[in-house]
């Protein structure tokens, strides 16, 4: 019933972030067909890269947690028994929950910073804590799907043969 819905929400986010991808590449074509052919980049284009992307990769973060996707280290899984790997998986995802809460926390305090001084970026003046504030959902939803995950991994009945069969 929650699992649902934090994927629809995910992969709502992801849709947004691989627009904003797409966005990032046209933008990038179009300067360095500019620069070659007629000597006129575009202005500020890896400052919008840079805040582009940022938000983008907070927009595919919570897709792959949700979906149990991020990257492991399985070389000592493998030797362990079902038991400790399940109890690892606890774990890691009860970390993400946490580094993902802090990052959100600390992004706040910088986006309501950046308001309140009016940080603008260099080349265009556009106004930092816009593209600040559009990392927070991302954030705070790869938090929520973390403490799901680590939640999910601890009451699950199946999940030791789950682990076994996977080779986590």
């Amino acid at each position: 019933m929650i699992k649902p819905l934090l994927t629809r929400l995910a992969a709502g986010l992801a849709l947004v972030g691989g627009l904003l991808l797409l966005g990032a590449i046209a933008l990038s074509l179009t300067s360095m067909v500019g620069r070659r052919l007629w000597a006129a980049p575009i202005t500020g284009d890896m400052e919008l890269l840079q805040m582009t992307m940022a938000v983008a990769v907070a927009c595919f973060l919570p897709l792959c947690e949700i979906n149990d996707r991020h990257i492991r280290v399985d070389i000592v899984a493998t030797v362990l028994p079902a038991g400790v790997n399940r109890a690892l998986l606890v774990i890691s995802h009860l970390m993400l929950a946490c580094v993902s809460a802090l990052l959100l926390w600390r992004t706040a305090l910088m986006t309501q910073d950046s308001f309140l001084f009016n940080a603008q970026s260099v080349q265009l003046g556009l106004p930092e804590g816009a593209f600040q504030v559009a990392m927070l959902p991302g954030l705070t939803l790869m938090s929520v799907c973390a403490l799901y995950q680590s939640v999910h991994h601890l009451i699950r009945e199946d999940a030791p043969a789950l682990i076994e069969e996977e080779g986590l």
